[in-house]
């Protein structure tokens, strides 16, 4: 008896201790080779969620070897590239040990050695399809054969069959995956069809018009916008915000004044028309992306709020709560005396503004509170600033914003600590910044230039602050 009871307890320790050991975290860890001095992103999924504002760089120790440790106890999915140039891959992970050797040369080659073997296949093919999306909305590529297909149920019967069979391929996986990757596939299908329905909104006859709005619902019918794992697709974000724009703009032909507006109009919208994980990722990619473009609309706050009170558990909660920290302490800025904000309420052309400094070299940076990679130049302003105040040069910042974006432009330049001179665009001046620093009325941003001592353009096109040797050289030339 006494050994039947030792027994026993003998077998309880080993249960506890293989609870124990069930891993609560993912790890990914490997070798990384022909980096060349660039960087690695990655994002992943959280709680089978994906965040495309969600990205971290990976550290690559002295050895290239690298270790990534992610929170979850479920299979997850994260993506690589290489900043600026190269999308790596996608790879599906298990809670514990996940081994993956990158290079850095190669696209969409990653192998990971753990035991879903069989839905890293069918990631790739995945991984395939959004590429072939895209290339698709970009005019890229067609392999749908619907780019020059105007009628509305040949589009639908192309997409739906070509994503019928890749869904046939998804065989030897757990239902949770299956799901998965089916709602992926049909995200992918309905951002596909939507690339059509758009142009044909714009540039189609009524009757084709009329046509695309009785098939269009079937379209949202086959990809179930409500289903939960809809939130596992990288297509998932554009989906929903077309949905809804559609529904808001497109059939009403009304505009939100201000970008604030048009976020509070959407939440409204998913919180009136979603359901489920649907409607709670749809509502936190609205505060979540707002921080990530640093817009920081001032109505966020109030919007998280009435997110906490319908998904006080939700696994985005953390996320949210540093989005809207952020936009607090953004929003709470007060502008310092070196940041000069011009009134231009009465100006009539550009050379008014720069007449107000006769006799100096006037370096000039276009950008708008939109503009990620302008936002991204302002982190190489402060050799340029010291440079300008030790040579007495005026730095003149543009802004391109509606006048109804004003507060967000004068706050941002606070954030950025832009000393300088500062204008916002109205539409007295707007084309001449136009005509002088665009062409054939296209102007990209963020875009630089320098005006001489005698008030001449002198570099229409003037190096970026990021490479202040040779902007430094333009700038001395422009002083004689």
């Amino acid at each position: 008896m006494e050994n039947q009871r030792l027994g026993y307890m003998l077998a309880g320790i080993v249960v506890l201790g293989l609870a124990g050991c069930t891993p609560r975290s993912i790890t990914i860890e490997g070798k990384v080779s022909n980096l060349s001095g660039n960087t690695i992103i990655y994002n992943s999924t959280m709680d089978g969620i994906y965040q495309f504002t969600q990205r971290d760089t990976l550290f690559v120790e002295a050895d290239s070897t690298y270790r990534i440790t992610l929170p979850g106890k479920e299979n997850e999915k994260v993506s690589f590239y290489v900043y600026g140039q190269k999308y790596l891959g996608t790879v599906y992970v298990e809670p514990g040990k996940n081994v993956l050797d990158i290079d850095a040369s190669q696209e969409n080659s990653l192998e990971v050695e753990n035991k879903l073997a069989r839905e890293n296949e069918v990631v790739k093919d995945l991984s395939r399809l959004q590429k072939d999306v895209f290339s698709l909305r970009a005019r890229e590529g067609d392999v749908f054969q619907v780019a020059k297909d105007t009628v509305a149920s040949s589009v639908y019967k192309k997409l739906t069959d070509y994503g019928a069979g890749i869904e046939q391929k998804i065989t030897g996986v757990d239902d949770l995956f299956k799901k998965r990757a089916v709602q992926d596939i049909r995200m992918q299908m309905l951002l596909a069809f939507m690339n059509q329905y758009f142009g044909i909104n714009y540039r189609g006859t009524e009757e084709t018009k009329k046509e695309w709005e009785v098939v269009y619902p079937e379209m949202l019918e086959y990809a179930g916008i409500n289903q939960p794992e809809n939130v596992f697709s990288d297509a998932f974000s554009d989906v929903i915000s077309n949905i809804a724009g559609i529904e808001l703009y497109m059939k009403t032909q009304q505009q939100p004044k201000d970008r604030n507006e048009g976020k509070l109009k959407l939440f409204d919208w998913y919180k009136a028309n979603l359901k489920g994980r649907v409607q709670e990722v749809a509502m936190a990619n609205i505060i979540l992306e707002d921080a990530d473009n640093e817009s920081y609309s001032t109505g966020m706050p109030a919007l998280y709020e009435q997110f906490k009170a319908l998904y006080p558990g939700s696994a985005l909660q953390s996320s949210l709560e540093e989005a809207i920290r952020k936009n607090l302490s953004f929003n709470k800025l007060e502008l310092p005396s070196d940041i000069h904000i011009l009134n231009t309420d009465s100006v009539r052309s550009f050379k008014e503004i720069t007449d107000r400094y006769p006799g100096k070299v006037i370096f000039i940076d276009i950008w708008a509170t939109w503009c990620g990679p302008c936002r991204q130049s302002f982190a190489h302003v402060e050799p340029l600033q010291k440079y300008a105040e030790e040579n007495d040069i005026v730095l003149l910042y543009v802004s391109i914003d509606r006048p109804s974006e004003a507060d967000l432009w004068k706050k941002m330049a606070g954030y950025y600590n832009l000393k300088g001179e500062h204008v916002i665009i109205n539409e007295f001046f707007k084309m001449d910044i136009y005509n002088t620093f665009g062409n054939n009325g296209a102007l990209y941003i963020p875009h630089c230039a320098i005006i001489n001592k005698k008030g001449e353009l002198q570099f229409k096109v003037a190096s970026s602050p990021e490479n202040m040797d040779k902007l430094a050289e333009q700038l001395q030339e422009a002083g004689k």
